[in-house]
C-alpha cells in the first residue's frame, strides 16, 4: 500500500513546468510514505561530535519519529540506536544528555550497555530458566553512522551509499562554515514546534531568497543585524547576481550571496574576527571568502546558515507539524564573551523568538493551512522562476553552480530528488534510475 501511494505521490511534482501539487504537503497517507521512503532512508543529521566528547556521553534525538541515543563508547567510537527497549517498548533513557555507563529500563529492568547491547535481565535465571538469548535482544541499532567536519549522521538503510557519497559537493558549502574556526556546539538544543509540514521549511532552507525582502523587510528597516552580529547588507529589492546557487545530487543546495561592501564589517566585532584572518580567508579560497552568508539545505531536513553558524533540524511530526532543534556554533578559541556575543546574535535572529524565525514561521503555517482546502488542491505551486534561464558555471571555482542568487532552481530539483525518492522501492532502485543535476534550468 505504502508503495502505491509513494508512487503515486511522485507524479503529483512536475519538473518540466515546475509545479507542485499541494496534497503533498496535508496528506497523511503520503506523510507515511515519505516517513518510510525519505526519513528511514536517506542519512539524517543527528549531532554534534563536541556535544558527545567523553566516553558515556550520550545525546537524545530524532530520526524522523524514531527516537535515538548517540553515545561515545569506551574507545571513542560512536554508536546509535534507538531508545525504545525490546521486552515492552518503553524508552530505556527519559533525558535529552548525560553521561551512563548503562541504560536501564524504568519498566521492567532490562539493561543496556553504550553499544545497546543487553547486559542484564531480571530474573534471567530463574523466570527465564536461562533460555533467553540476549544477544538477539539488543536495542535495535542505526544501520550506519558516520561524521563529516564534527556534524554526526546516521542511516537506518543498510543499503544507502556511504556518507561521503551521499553528502557529495555540499561539502564544499558546508565547508564555507567549518572553515570559520574551530567550532563547538553550545551546550543544550533549544526546542520549538511549528504546525508546518516539514517541506515548506526545507523549500525556505535550501534557497529562498525571493522571500527576504518582503518577509524580513521590517527587521531590515529596524536595522537587525545579522545572525553573526553584522550590520545586514542586503537590499530592499530582490537581486539577481549578487550571489550563486549549487544544487548537488540528492537533493542537498544552497544560495550564497555575496558581500557587497566590506566596509561594513567592523574589524573589532569579536564575531567577525575570521574574515580579517589570512590563514581563514586562504582556506576558504578566493570564490567563499566572498560569501556573506550562504543558506544550506542537507536533504531532507537540515538546515545550516554560515552566518549565523546554526545547524536546525526540521523534525517531522506528522503531516502538518514540525520541532525544531537548533543547535549553535561558536568558535572554541574565542573569549566566553565573544561566545555568548555569539548566541546572544543568532537567538535574535533564528531563535524561536527571533525576527526572522517569526517570520518564516507565520508563512510556513499559512502556507500548510492553504494546501489543506479541497478546492486550494486543484490549484498547483509555482516553482518556475527562472525555469529556461539557468545556465551552468562550470569554472574550476567550485563544484559547478548557476550564478544567480534569486531563482527556484534549488527548490524544483529538491521536489524533484523527493519524487525519486518516492518512486524507488529501494537504493539500488534510486541509484539505477536517480537524475544527476542539470546543467540547465
Amino acid at each position: 500500500m505504502s508503495e502505491t501511494i509513494a508512487r503515486a505521490a511522485a507524479g503529483l511534482v512536475d519538473f518540466e513546468q515546475g509545479t507542485v501539487n499541494r496534497r503533498i504537503f496535508v496528506d497523511p497517507e503520503i506523510y507515511r510514505a515519505e516517513i518510510e521512503h525519505i526519513f528511514a532512508r536517506c542519512w539524517l543529521y543527528l549531532a554534534h561530535d563536541t556535544q558527545i566528547p567523553k566516553p558515556g556521553d550520550y545525546v537524545q534525538v530524532m530520526m524522523g519519529e524514531e527516537p535515538v541515543l548517540v553515545c561515545r563508547d569506551a574507545d571513542g567510537t560512536i554508536n546509535a540506536f534507538m531508545n525504545t527497549c525490546r521486552h515492552r517498548g518503553n524508552k530505556v533513557c527519559r533525558s535529552d544528555v548525560g553521561n551512563v555507563k548503562s541504560f536501564q529500563c524504568p519498566y521492567h529492568g532490562w539493561t543496556y550497555n553504550v553499544r545497546g547491547d543487553l547486559i542484564g535481565v531480571p530474573g534471567h535465571s530463574d523466570l527465564y530458566h536461562g533460555e533467553l538469548d540476549r544477544r538477539q535482544w539488543g536495542l535495535p541499532k542505526v544501520a550506519k553512522v558516520d561524521s563529516y567536519r564534527g556534524m554526526i549522521f546516521g542511516t537506518f538503510d543498510p543499503g544507502a551509499p556511504t556518507l561521503d557519497e551521499y553528502l557529495g559537493d555540499i561539502k564544499w558549502g558546508l565547508d564555507m562554515l567549518f572553515d570559520q574556526g574551530e567550532l563547538t556546539a553550545v551546550p543544550g538544543v533549544m526546542r520549538w514546534q511549528m504546525d508546518v509540514n516539514w517541506k515548506f521549511a526545507s523549500d525556505n532552507a535550501i534557497g529562498d531568497m525571493y522571500h527576504g525582502f518582503w518577509s524580513h523587510r521590517s527587521a531590515f528597516l529596524a536595522g537587525h543585524t545579522a545572525g553573526n552580529g553584522a550590520a545586514s547588507n542586503a537590499s530592499l529589492t530582490p537581486s539577481l547576481t549578487n550571489g550563486f546557487t549549487m544544487v548537488t545530487k540528492y537533493g542537498h543546495g544552497f544560495n550564497a550571496s555575496y558581500v557587497v561592501d566590506p566596509g561594513r564589517f567592523d574589524p573589532g566585532n569579536p564575531l567577525l574576527a575570521w574574515r580579517f584572518d589570512p590563514k581563514v580567508q586562504g582556506e576558504l579560497g578566493p570564490l567563499r571568502a566572498r560569501v556573506n552568508r550562504a543558506n544550506l539545505l542537507v536533504f531532507p531536513n537540515l538546515f545550516v546558515n554560515t552566518g549565523s553558524r546554526d545547524l536546525m533540524l526540521r523534525n517531522p511530526m506528522g503531516p502538518t507539524k514540525i520541532e525544531i532543534w537548533k543547535t549553535g556554533l561558536v568558535d572554541a578559541n574565542v573569549s566566553p564573551e565573544a561566545q555568548r556575543a555569539a548566541v546572544r546574535a543568532t537567538n535574535r535572529h533564528f531563535g524561536p523568538a527571533g525576527m526572522f524565525e517569526q517570520d518564516d514561521g507565520e508563512n510556513w503555517d499559512l502556507s500548510t493551512a492553504a494546501a489543506r482546502g479541497t478546492v486550494s488542491q486543484r490549484y498547483d505551486l509555482n516553482y518556475a522562476m527562472g525555469l529556461g534561464n539557468g545556465e551552468l558555471v562550470d569554472d574550476g571555482q567550485s563544484p559547478p553552480r548557476f550564478d544567480t542568487l534569486t531563482n527556484e532552481h534549488a527548490q524544483l530539483w529538491m521536489f524533484r530528488v523527493w519524487s525519486e525518492l518516492m518512486s524507488a522501492g529501494s537504493w539500488p532502485e534510486l541509484e539505477a534510475h536517480h537524475s544527476e543535476p542539470p546543467r540547465r534550468f
